[in-house]
């Protein structure tokens, strides 16, 4: 949201510059701004406004090895439904949040903690170290 140059010094406000060529001449713009989050659900409701990661079941086609060779030797592909689980955010200001937790409350009381999904190894693999014969002595 843009805000006027006299709240520049304000929490949140931020400045963009801008060049806008005018009549052959390159002039910066300065345009102050303001991030404001709104309810996804209803726009118009910008305060107590919550950031809400959700993971949502979706059903997607998969393509899969049969285990059955096709006539030129080739695995036969075939495609299946699976059930994935789709990581998503959603912006909800008090009573969406509220509908949201009512909603998944008979499926949180039956549910358990999840595991964390295996860590990612990075960067490279280690190099083996050379070996060496022991020196002749």
């Amino acid at each position: 949201m843009q805000v006027a140059e006299t709240e520049k010094d304000e929490e949140g406000v931020q400045e963009t510059v801008t060049l806008v060529v005018v009549n052959g001449q390159t002039v910066e713009t300065r345009i102050y701004g303001r991030t404001v989050i709104h309810c996804d659900l209803e726009p118009d409701i910008t305060a107590d406004v919550h950031s809400v990661d959700i993971s949502v079941p979706t059903w997607i086609e998969e393509e899969y090895e049969t285990g059955e060779q096709n006539e030129d030797g080739s695995n036969t592909i075939a495609v299946r439904q699976a059930l994935r689980n789709e990581r998503r955010t959603v912006d909800l200001g008090p009573d969406g949040l509220k509908a949201l937790q009512k909603a998944l409350k008979p499926f949180a009381a039956a549910s358990r903690p999840a595991e964390e999904p295996p860590a990612k190894k990075r960067g490279r693999p280690a190099k083996k170290a050379a070996q060496t014969p022991p020196s002749a002595s």
